[in-house]
Protein backbone atom coordinates (compact mmCIF):
# COMPACT_ATOMS: atom_id res chain seq x y z
CA UNK A 1 0.00 0.00 0.00
CA UNK A 2 1.04 3.62 0.19
CA UNK A 3 3.57 2.93 2.95
CA UNK A 4 5.19 0.22 0.83
CA UNK A 5 5.72 2.62 -2.09
CA UNK A 6 7.36 5.00 0.37
CA UNK A 7 9.48 2.06 1.54
CA UNK A 8 10.69 1.46 -2.01
CA UNK A 9 11.61 5.12 -2.46
CA UNK A 10 13.44 5.33 0.87
CA UNK A 11 15.31 2.12 0.05
CA UNK A 12 16.44 3.57 -3.28
CA UNK A 13 17.51 6.84 -1.63
CA UNK A 14 19.46 5.00 1.07
CA UNK A 15 21.28 3.08 -1.64
CA UNK A 16 22.12 6.14 -3.74
CA UNK A 17 22.99 8.41 -0.80
CA UNK A 18 26.30 6.58 -0.45
CA UNK A 19 27.47 8.11 -3.74
CA UNK A 20 29.13 11.44 -2.96
CA UNK A 21 31.00 11.86 -6.23
CA UNK A 22 30.70 14.89 -8.52
CA UNK A 23 30.90 18.63 -7.93
CA UNK A 24 28.35 21.43 -7.59
CA UNK A 25 28.12 23.99 -10.43
CA UNK A 26 30.76 26.48 -9.30
CA UNK A 27 30.68 28.75 -12.36
CA UNK A 28 27.50 30.39 -11.01
CA UNK A 29 28.43 31.85 -7.59
CA UNK A 30 25.00 31.36 -6.01
CA UNK A 31 24.89 27.69 -7.08
CA UNK A 32 28.40 27.09 -5.75
CA UNK A 33 27.14 28.00 -2.27
CA UNK A 34 24.38 25.34 -2.04
CA UNK A 35 24.55 22.40 0.37
CA UNK A 36 26.10 19.60 -1.73
CA UNK A 37 24.43 16.93 0.41
CA UNK A 38 20.85 18.05 -0.28
CA UNK A 39 18.80 15.13 -1.59
CA UNK A 40 15.09 14.97 -2.32
CA UNK A 41 12.86 12.58 -4.27
CA UNK A 42 9.20 12.86 -5.26
CA UNK A 43 6.96 10.64 -7.39
CA UNK A 44 3.55 11.83 -8.61
CA UNK A 45 1.18 9.23 -10.06
CA UNK A 46 -1.44 9.86 -12.73
CA UNK A 47 -4.17 10.98 -10.31
CA UNK A 48 -1.96 13.55 -8.55
CA UNK A 49 -1.07 11.56 -5.45
CA UNK A 50 2.56 12.36 -4.57
CA UNK A 51 5.09 10.35 -2.58
CA UNK A 52 7.83 12.53 -1.08
CA UNK A 53 11.14 11.59 0.54
CA UNK A 54 14.18 13.43 1.86
CA UNK A 55 14.49 17.15 1.13
CA UNK A 56 11.36 17.18 -1.02
CA UNK A 57 10.22 20.54 0.38
CA UNK A 58 13.59 22.27 -0.17
CA UNK A 59 13.40 24.99 -2.82
CA UNK A 60 16.12 25.28 -5.49
CA UNK A 61 16.27 26.99 -8.88
CA UNK A 62 14.88 25.11 -11.84
CA UNK A 63 17.75 26.00 -14.23
CA UNK A 64 17.69 23.91 -17.44
CA UNK A 65 14.69 21.86 -16.34
CA UNK A 66 12.82 24.97 -17.47
CA UNK A 67 13.70 24.29 -21.11
CA UNK A 68 10.94 21.79 -21.97
CA UNK A 69 8.37 24.06 -20.31
CA UNK A 70 9.30 27.17 -22.27
CA UNK A 71 9.42 25.04 -25.43
CA UNK A 72 5.90 23.84 -24.58
CA UNK A 73 4.82 27.51 -24.30
CA UNK A 74 6.31 28.26 -27.72
CA UNK A 75 4.56 25.27 -29.27
CA UNK A 76 1.28 26.20 -27.61
CA UNK A 77 1.45 29.79 -28.86
CA UNK A 78 3.08 29.45 -32.27
CA UNK A 79 2.72 25.79 -33.19
CA UNK A 80 5.38 23.47 -34.56
CA UNK A 81 5.08 24.96 -38.06
CA UNK A 82 6.38 28.28 -36.78
CA UNK A 83 8.80 26.85 -34.19
CA UNK A 84 10.59 24.31 -36.39
CA UNK A 85 12.24 26.85 -38.74
CA UNK A 86 13.81 28.43 -35.65
CA UNK A 87 14.71 25.40 -33.49
CA UNK A 88 15.69 21.89 -34.61
CA UNK A 89 14.83 18.65 -32.84
CA UNK A 90 17.99 16.61 -33.43
CA UNK A 91 20.39 15.50 -30.65
CA UNK A 92 23.53 17.60 -30.66
CA UNK A 93 25.86 15.00 -29.15
CA UNK A 94 27.54 17.93 -27.42
CA UNK A 95 27.57 19.55 -24.00
CA UNK A 96 24.60 21.70 -22.97
CA UNK A 97 26.50 24.98 -23.32
CA UNK A 98 28.18 24.33 -26.67
CA UNK A 99 27.76 26.95 -29.37
CA UNK A 100 25.86 24.45 -31.49
CA UNK A 101 23.79 25.03 -34.63
CA UNK A 102 22.85 22.88 -37.62
CA UNK A 103 23.44 23.46 -41.33
CA UNK A 104 20.47 25.86 -41.39
CA UNK A 105 22.07 27.79 -38.50
CA UNK A 106 19.28 26.79 -36.14
CA UNK A 107 20.02 25.59 -32.60
CA UNK A 108 20.01 21.82 -32.88
CA UNK A 109 17.28 21.34 -30.27
CA UNK A 110 15.45 23.26 -27.51
CA UNK A 111 17.17 21.38 -24.67
CA UNK A 112 20.63 22.93 -25.15
CA UNK A 113 21.31 26.53 -24.15
CA UNK A 114 21.25 27.85 -27.73
CA UNK A 115 17.82 26.32 -28.29
CA UNK A 116 16.52 27.53 -24.92
CA UNK A 117 17.62 31.11 -25.63
CA UNK A 118 15.88 30.88 -29.00
CA UNK A 119 12.71 29.57 -27.29
CA UNK A 120 12.74 32.54 -24.92
CA UNK A 121 13.23 34.93 -27.84
CA UNK A 122 10.13 33.57 -29.59
CA UNK A 123 7.97 34.65 -26.64
CA UNK A 124 9.11 38.28 -27.07
CA UNK A 125 7.88 40.72 -29.72
CA UNK A 126 9.91 40.64 -32.99
CA UNK A 127 11.49 44.06 -32.49
CA UNK A 128 15.07 45.10 -31.77
CA UNK A 129 14.23 47.51 -28.97
CA UNK A 130 12.43 45.59 -26.21
CA UNK A 131 11.45 47.61 -23.16
CA UNK A 132 12.18 46.13 -19.74
CA UNK A 133 8.47 46.29 -18.95
CA UNK A 134 7.83 43.92 -21.86
CA UNK A 135 10.43 41.46 -20.53
CA UNK A 136 8.84 41.64 -17.09
CA UNK A 137 5.32 41.06 -18.44
CA UNK A 138 6.50 38.18 -20.64
CA UNK A 139 8.28 36.62 -17.68
CA UNK A 140 5.05 36.92 -15.66
CA UNK A 141 3.38 34.81 -18.36
CA UNK A 142 6.16 32.23 -18.05
CA UNK A 143 5.67 32.10 -14.28
CA UNK A 144 1.92 31.65 -14.82
CA UNK A 145 2.55 28.76 -17.22
CA UNK A 146 5.08 27.01 -14.98
CA UNK A 147 2.81 27.51 -11.97
CA UNK A 148 -0.13 25.98 -13.83
CA UNK A 149 2.04 22.92 -14.56
CA UNK A 150 3.16 22.66 -10.91
CA UNK A 151 -0.27 23.32 -9.41
CA UNK A 152 0.98 26.08 -7.11
CA UNK A 153 2.33 29.62 -7.40
CA UNK A 154 6.06 29.73 -8.16
CA UNK A 155 8.48 32.63 -7.64
CA UNK A 156 11.92 33.72 -8.84
CA UNK A 157 15.15 33.70 -6.84
CA UNK A 158 16.48 37.25 -7.29
CA UNK A 159 19.98 36.40 -6.04
CA UNK A 160 20.44 33.56 -8.53
CA UNK A 161 19.04 35.70 -11.36
CA UNK A 162 21.53 38.46 -10.57
CA UNK A 163 24.39 35.96 -10.25
CA UNK A 164 23.65 34.34 -13.60
CA UNK A 165 23.21 37.70 -15.35
CA UNK A 166 26.63 38.86 -14.16
CA UNK A 167 28.53 35.67 -14.99
CA UNK A 168 26.80 34.41 -18.15
CA UNK A 169 29.49 35.25 -20.68
CA UNK A 170 29.13 31.99 -22.58
CA UNK A 171 25.36 32.34 -22.89
CA UNK A 172 25.91 35.92 -24.02
CA UNK A 173 28.25 34.61 -26.72
CA UNK A 174 25.63 32.08 -27.82
CA UNK A 175 22.91 34.75 -28.07
CA UNK A 176 25.11 37.10 -30.09
CA UNK A 177 26.17 34.26 -32.35
CA UNK A 178 22.52 33.52 -33.11
CA UNK A 179 21.97 37.23 -33.69
CA UNK A 180 24.93 37.37 -36.07
CA UNK A 181 23.35 34.55 -38.09
CA UNK A 182 20.17 36.60 -38.43
CA UNK A 183 18.06 33.96 -36.70
CA UNK A 184 16.96 36.08 -33.72
CA UNK A 185 13.96 38.31 -34.44
CA UNK A 186 14.28 40.22 -31.18
CA UNK A 187 16.96 41.77 -28.99
CA UNK A 188 19.61 39.23 -27.93
CA UNK A 189 19.92 41.01 -24.58
CA UNK A 190 16.17 40.77 -23.99
CA UNK A 191 16.16 37.06 -24.90
CA UNK A 192 19.07 36.46 -22.51
CA UNK A 193 17.42 38.36 -19.68
CA UNK A 194 14.22 36.35 -20.09
CA UNK A 195 16.23 33.11 -20.18
CA UNK A 196 18.11 33.97 -16.97
CA UNK A 197 14.82 34.78 -15.26
CA UNK A 198 13.19 31.48 -16.22
CA UNK A 199 16.23 29.53 -14.99
CA UNK A 200 15.94 31.29 -11.62
CA UNK A 201 12.40 30.13 -10.81
CA UNK A 202 12.29 28.26 -7.49
CA UNK A 203 10.83 24.75 -7.31
CA UNK A 204 10.84 21.64 -5.10
CA UNK A 205 11.02 17.99 -6.11
CA UNK A 206 7.27 17.82 -5.43
CA UNK A 207 6.80 20.60 -8.00
CA UNK A 208 8.94 18.80 -10.56
CA UNK A 209 7.07 15.52 -10.02
CA UNK A 210 3.71 17.26 -10.58
CA UNK A 211 5.04 19.10 -13.65
CA UNK A 212 6.31 15.78 -15.01
CA UNK A 213 2.94 14.15 -14.28
CA UNK A 214 1.24 17.01 -16.13
CA UNK A 215 3.38 16.22 -19.18
CA UNK A 216 2.70 12.49 -18.68
CA UNK A 217 -1.04 13.24 -18.70
CA UNK A 218 -0.88 15.06 -22.02
CA UNK A 219 -0.87 18.54 -20.48
CA UNK A 220 -3.56 17.90 -17.85
CA UNK A 221 -2.43 18.79 -14.33
CA UNK A 222 -3.50 15.78 -12.22
CA UNK A 223 -3.90 17.88 -9.06
CA UNK A 224 -5.88 20.83 -10.40
CA UNK A 225 -7.61 19.20 -13.36
CA UNK A 226 -6.52 22.12 -15.54
CA UNK A 227 -5.49 21.58 -19.17
CA UNK A 228 -2.27 23.59 -19.40
CA UNK A 229 -1.38 22.47 -22.94
CA UNK A 230 -2.64 19.90 -25.41
CA UNK A 231 -1.69 16.32 -26.23
CA UNK A 232 0.20 17.27 -29.40
CA UNK A 233 2.46 19.64 -27.44
CA UNK A 234 3.06 16.97 -24.79
CA UNK A 235 4.01 14.44 -27.45
CA UNK A 236 6.51 16.82 -29.06
CA UNK A 237 8.03 17.80 -25.70
CA UNK A 238 8.37 14.16 -24.59
CA UNK A 239 10.01 13.23 -27.87
CA UNK A 240 12.66 15.93 -27.58
CA UNK A 241 13.22 15.18 -23.88
CA UNK A 242 13.84 11.54 -24.81
CA UNK A 243 16.47 12.24 -27.45
CA UNK A 244 18.03 15.46 -26.14
CA UNK A 245 17.10 16.05 -22.50
CA UNK A 246 20.25 14.53 -20.99
CA UNK A 247 22.64 16.21 -23.44
CA UNK A 248 25.60 14.12 -24.62
CA UNK A 249 24.58 11.37 -22.19
CA UNK A 250 21.16 10.90 -23.84
CA UNK A 251 21.91 7.55 -25.50
CA UNK A 252 23.09 5.90 -22.31
CA UNK A 253 20.13 7.42 -20.46
CA UNK A 254 17.51 6.07 -22.87
CA UNK A 255 19.13 2.64 -22.78
CA UNK A 256 19.60 2.31 -19.03
CA UNK A 257 16.72 4.43 -17.67
CA UNK A 258 14.24 4.69 -20.54
CA UNK A 259 12.35 7.74 -19.28
CA UNK A 260 12.03 11.09 -21.08
CA UNK A 261 13.94 13.44 -18.77
CA UNK A 262 15.52 16.85 -18.33
CA UNK A 263 18.37 17.78 -16.03
CA UNK A 264 19.57 21.11 -14.67
CA UNK A 265 22.90 22.32 -13.31
CA UNK A 266 21.18 23.18 -10.04
CA UNK A 267 21.08 19.42 -9.37
CA UNK A 268 17.55 18.58 -10.48
CA UNK A 269 16.28 15.86 -12.80
CA UNK A 270 12.67 15.69 -13.98
CA UNK A 271 11.61 12.38 -15.55
CA UNK A 272 8.33 11.25 -17.11
CA UNK A 273 6.71 7.86 -17.65
CA UNK A 274 4.10 8.79 -20.29
CA UNK A 275 0.54 8.12 -19.23
CA UNK A 276 1.53 7.05 -15.72
CA UNK A 277 3.71 9.23 -13.50
CA UNK A 278 6.28 11.97 -13.01
CA UNK A 279 9.51 12.02 -11.00
CA UNK A 280 11.45 14.88 -9.44
CA UNK A 281 14.94 14.39 -7.95
CA UNK A 282 17.34 16.92 -6.43
CA UNK A 283 21.01 16.40 -5.53
CA UNK A 284 23.48 19.16 -6.45
CA UNK A 285 26.66 17.21 -7.21
CA UNK A 286 27.04 16.94 -11.00
CA UNK A 287 28.84 14.55 -13.36
CA UNK A 288 30.91 15.48 -16.40
CA UNK A 289 27.75 15.98 -18.48
CA UNK A 290 26.28 18.48 -16.02
CA UNK A 291 23.72 15.97 -14.71
CA UNK A 292 23.09 15.17 -11.04
CA UNK A 293 25.13 12.12 -10.03
CA UNK A 294 22.76 10.82 -7.36
CA UNK A 295 19.76 12.02 -9.36
CA UNK A 296 20.82 9.91 -12.32
CA UNK A 297 21.54 6.88 -10.13
CA UNK A 298 18.18 7.33 -8.41
CA UNK A 299 16.34 7.34 -11.74
CA UNK A 300 18.21 4.21 -12.83
CA UNK A 301 17.11 2.40 -9.69
CA UNK A 302 13.53 3.62 -10.08
CA UNK A 303 13.46 2.38 -13.66
CA UNK A 304 15.02 -1.01 -12.88
CA UNK A 305 13.55 -1.73 -9.46
CA UNK A 306 10.03 -0.52 -10.22
CA UNK A 307 9.93 -1.60 -13.87
CA UNK A 308 9.42 1.94 -15.22
CA UNK A 309 11.40 1.75 -18.49
CA UNK A 310 9.06 3.15 -21.14
CA UNK A 311 9.88 0.27 -23.49
CA UNK A 312 8.73 -2.41 -21.07
CA UNK A 313 6.39 -4.51 -23.18
CA UNK A 314 3.19 -4.81 -21.17
CA UNK A 315 -0.50 -4.37 -21.85
CA UNK A 316 -1.16 -2.44 -18.66
CA UNK A 317 -4.49 -0.67 -18.64
CA UNK A 318 -4.62 2.81 -17.12
CA UNK A 319 -7.77 1.66 -15.31
CA UNK A 320 -6.38 -1.40 -13.49
CA UNK A 321 -9.43 -1.66 -11.20
CA UNK A 322 -12.21 -2.99 -13.42
CA UNK A 323 -14.96 -3.05 -10.81
CA UNK A 324 -15.58 -2.66 -7.05
CA UNK A 325 -18.63 -4.07 -5.27
CA UNK A 326 -19.77 -5.85 -2.11
CA UNK A 327 -21.42 -9.29 -1.92
CA UNK A 328 -24.94 -8.11 -1.06
CA UNK A 329 -26.30 -9.93 -4.11
CA UNK A 330 -24.45 -13.18 -3.35
CA UNK A 331 -26.56 -15.75 -1.43
CA UNK A 332 -25.31 -16.79 2.02
CA UNK A 333 -23.72 -20.24 2.11
CA UNK A 334 -25.98 -23.15 3.04
CA UNK A 335 -23.39 -24.84 5.28
CA UNK A 336 -23.98 -22.46 8.20
CA UNK A 337 -26.57 -22.70 10.94
CA UNK A 338 -29.68 -20.57 10.71
CA UNK A 339 -28.33 -18.24 13.39
CA UNK A 340 -25.03 -17.92 11.54
CA UNK A 341 -26.82 -17.30 8.25
CA UNK A 342 -28.85 -14.56 9.91
CA UNK A 343 -25.68 -12.85 11.11
CA UNK A 344 -24.01 -13.16 7.72
CA UNK A 345 -26.99 -11.49 6.02
CA UNK A 346 -26.35 -8.39 8.14
CA UNK A 347 -22.74 -7.89 7.05
CA UNK A 348 -22.64 -8.61 3.30
CA UNK A 349 -21.51 -5.02 2.77
CA UNK A 350 -18.39 -5.71 4.87
CA UNK A 351 -16.95 -7.95 2.17
CA UNK A 352 -15.68 -5.95 -0.80
CA UNK A 353 -14.56 -7.34 -4.15
CA UNK A 354 -11.92 -5.61 -6.32
CA UNK A 355 -11.65 -6.91 -9.88
CA UNK A 356 -8.30 -6.12 -11.55
CA UNK A 357 -7.44 -6.27 -15.23
CA UNK A 358 -4.49 -5.90 -17.61
CA UNK A 359 -0.80 -6.62 -17.08
CA UNK A 360 0.02 -5.47 -13.57
CA UNK A 361 3.08 -3.27 -13.13
CA UNK A 362 4.10 -0.77 -10.46
CA UNK A 363 1.72 1.99 -11.56
CA UNK A 364 -1.34 -0.25 -11.58
CA UNK A 365 -0.47 -2.00 -8.32
CA UNK A 366 0.12 1.35 -6.59
CA UNK A 367 -3.25 2.67 -7.73
CA UNK A 368 -5.13 -0.50 -6.74
CA UNK A 369 -3.51 -0.87 -3.32
CA UNK A 370 -3.91 2.81 -2.47
CA UNK A 371 -7.62 2.39 -3.25
CA UNK A 372 -7.71 -0.54 -0.82
CA UNK A 373 -6.06 1.56 1.88
CA UNK A 374 -8.52 4.40 1.29
CA UNK A 375 -11.48 2.01 1.58
CA UNK A 376 -10.16 0.06 4.58
CA UNK A 377 -12.64 1.50 7.07
CA UNK A 378 -15.50 0.29 4.86
CA UNK A 379 -14.70 -3.44 4.75
CA UNK A 380 -13.54 -6.32 6.90
CA UNK A 381 -12.60 -8.65 4.05
CA UNK A 382 -11.14 -7.60 0.70
CA UNK A 383 -11.35 -10.11 -2.16
CA UNK A 384 -9.01 -9.24 -5.03
CA UNK A 385 -10.05 -10.98 -8.23
CA UNK A 386 -7.23 -11.34 -10.80
CA UNK A 387 -8.70 -13.61 -13.49
CA UNK A 388 -8.19 -10.84 -16.06
CA UNK A 389 -4.55 -10.25 -15.10
CA UNK A 390 -2.08 -11.59 -17.68
CA UNK A 391 1.35 -10.81 -16.21
CA UNK A 392 2.43 -9.55 -12.78
CA UNK A 393 5.87 -7.99 -12.71
CA UNK A 394 8.16 -8.53 -9.68
CA UNK A 395 7.45 -5.22 -7.96
CA UNK A 396 3.69 -5.48 -8.44
CA UNK A 397 3.86 -9.06 -7.14
CA UNK A 398 5.57 -7.93 -3.95
CA UNK A 399 3.05 -5.13 -3.48
CA UNK A 400 0.07 -7.46 -3.97
CA UNK A 401 1.51 -9.98 -1.51
CA UNK A 402 2.16 -7.20 1.00
CA UNK A 403 -1.59 -6.62 1.08
CA UNK A 404 -2.02 -9.68 3.32
CA UNK A 405 0.28 -8.38 6.05
CA UNK A 406 -1.04 -4.83 5.91
CA UNK A 407 -4.68 -5.86 6.24
CA UNK A 408 -3.95 -8.36 9.01
CA UNK A 409 -2.24 -5.62 11.01
CA UNK A 410 -5.56 -3.74 10.89
CA UNK A 411 -7.65 -6.78 11.88
CA UNK A 412 -8.87 -7.44 8.36
CA UNK A 413 -8.46 -10.23 5.86
CA UNK A 414 -7.15 -10.30 2.27
CA UNK A 415 -8.18 -12.98 -0.21
CA UNK A 416 -7.20 -13.62 -3.79
CA UNK A 417 -9.26 -15.21 -6.56
CA UNK A 418 -6.70 -16.61 -8.99
CA UNK A 419 -8.36 -19.22 -11.24
CA UNK A 420 -5.38 -19.47 -13.62
CA UNK A 421 -2.71 -19.72 -10.93
CA UNK A 422 -0.95 -16.53 -12.02
CA UNK A 423 0.23 -15.92 -8.45
CA UNK A 424 1.68 -19.40 -7.91
CA UNK A 425 4.82 -18.59 -9.84
CA UNK A 426 5.09 -15.37 -7.89
CA UNK A 427 4.89 -17.25 -4.59
CA UNK A 428 7.67 -19.56 -5.76
CA UNK A 429 9.75 -16.51 -6.67
CA UNK A 430 9.21 -15.06 -3.20
CA UNK A 431 10.34 -18.32 -1.61
CA UNK A 432 13.50 -18.09 -3.70
CA UNK A 433 13.96 -14.48 -2.57
CA UNK A 434 13.73 -15.63 1.04
CA UNK A 435 16.81 -17.80 0.40
CA UNK A 436 18.65 -15.38 -1.92
CA UNK A 437 17.11 -11.95 -1.23
CA UNK A 438 16.53 -9.66 -4.20
CA UNK A 439 18.57 -6.54 -3.42
CA UNK A 440 16.11 -4.50 -5.49
CA UNK A 441 13.42 -5.19 -2.87
CA UNK A 442 13.45 -3.00 0.28
CA UNK A 443 14.68 -4.84 3.36
CA UNK A 444 11.35 -4.55 5.19
CA UNK A 445 9.64 -6.41 2.33
CA UNK A 446 12.24 -9.15 1.85
CA UNK A 447 11.00 -11.01 4.93
CA UNK A 448 7.42 -10.98 3.67
CA UNK A 449 5.55 -14.24 4.30
CA UNK A 450 5.21 -15.61 0.76
CA UNK A 451 2.53 -18.19 1.42
CA UNK A 452 -0.62 -16.02 1.19
CA UNK A 453 -2.90 -18.95 2.16
CA UNK A 454 -6.19 -17.27 1.21
CA UNK A 455 -5.93 -17.95 -2.53
CA UNK A 456 -8.96 -19.48 -4.23
CA UNK A 457 -9.75 -20.77 -7.67
CA UNK A 458 -13.33 -19.46 -7.64
CA UNK A 459 -15.26 -16.54 -6.25
CA UNK A 460 -17.65 -18.93 -4.48
CA UNK A 461 -14.75 -20.41 -2.53
CA UNK A 462 -13.49 -16.95 -1.60
CA UNK A 463 -16.95 -15.87 -0.40
CA UNK A 464 -17.23 -19.00 1.74
CA UNK A 465 -13.81 -18.25 3.25
CA UNK A 466 -14.86 -14.65 3.90
CA UNK A 467 -18.01 -15.85 5.66
CA UNK A 468 -15.95 -18.17 7.85
CA UNK A 469 -13.62 -15.29 8.76
CA UNK A 470 -16.56 -13.02 9.66
CA UNK A 471 -18.09 -15.72 11.87
CA UNK A 472 -14.79 -16.42 13.62
CA UNK A 473 -14.21 -12.68 14.14
CA UNK A 474 -17.68 -12.34 15.67
CA UNK A 475 -17.08 -15.31 18.00
CA UNK A 476 -13.74 -13.87 19.12
CA UNK A 477 -15.35 -10.51 19.85
CA UNK A 478 -18.08 -12.22 21.87
CA UNK A 479 -15.53 -14.14 23.97
CA UNK A 480 -13.48 -10.97 24.46
CA UNK A 481 -16.53 -8.97 25.57
CA UNK A 482 -17.75 -11.68 27.94
CA UNK A 483 -14.29 -12.05 29.49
Amino acid sequence: MASHVGGYLRHIMDTCAQNRSGQVADYIPELAAVDPDGYGLSLCVHDGHTYSCGDSDHEFTIQSVSKPLTYAMVLSRLGAVAADPKIGVEPSGEAFNEISVDARRRPRNPMINAGAIMSASLLLPPVRDVAESVIVSTFAEIVDFYSACAGRRLTMDEAVYTSESRTGSRNRAIAYMLDSFGTLDTSPDAALDLYYRQCSIRVTTDDLAVIAATIANGGLNPRTGRHVFNQEVAQRVLSVMTTCGMYDGAGDWVTSVGLPAKSGVGGAIMAVLPGQLGIGVYSPRLDEHGNSVRGGETCRHLSTDLGLHMFNVTRESRVTIRAVYDISDVPVGTEWSEQERGFLRTCRDRVRVYELQGDLTFGGAESALRRLETDMDDFVVAIVEISRIGVIDPVARTMILSMKRTLEERGRQAMLVDPDGVMRDSVDRHRHDAIAPDLNVPEDLRGLDPTLPHVHATMDAAVADAEEFLLKRARDETVRDSG
